[in-house]
């Protein structure tokens, strides 16, 4: 156990020695490393349901800069299907097009 604590000094040495201090600044990463995950996300998913260049943008921001209500906000107001979820309903709906012809 001792080896661990000697391995992590060099990077403790950013952290404050008060433990109260030392709690808040862990909760501050702990946010921020959150902040970059949903970030990461709603641009993933972002680029999976539209192609529109300025919407896309836009929610990259509103997720950047409101961290955690602008993650709730993009959720309310991203399109509900992937663009691959409405090619594949448009071929089914060809094909059931094409059956009822026949």
């Amino acid at each position: 156990m001792n080896s661990v604590l000697s391995f992590l000094d060099p990077w403790l040495v950013i952290l404050a020695d008060d433990p109260f201090l030392r709690s808040f600044q862990l909760t501050l990463l702990g946010i921020g490393l959150l902040d970059v995950f949903l970030i990461f996300f709603a641009t993933r998913d972002i680029m999976q349901r539209t192609t529109k260049f300025p919407f896309m943008i836009a929610t990259i921001l509103l997720v950047s800069l409101l961290p955690g209500v602008g993650f709730l906000l993009y959720m309310l107001v991203r399109p509900a299907t992937t663009i691959r979820e409405r090619e594949l309903e448009e071929m089914v709906r060809e094909l059931l097009d094409e059956k009822a012809k026949v």
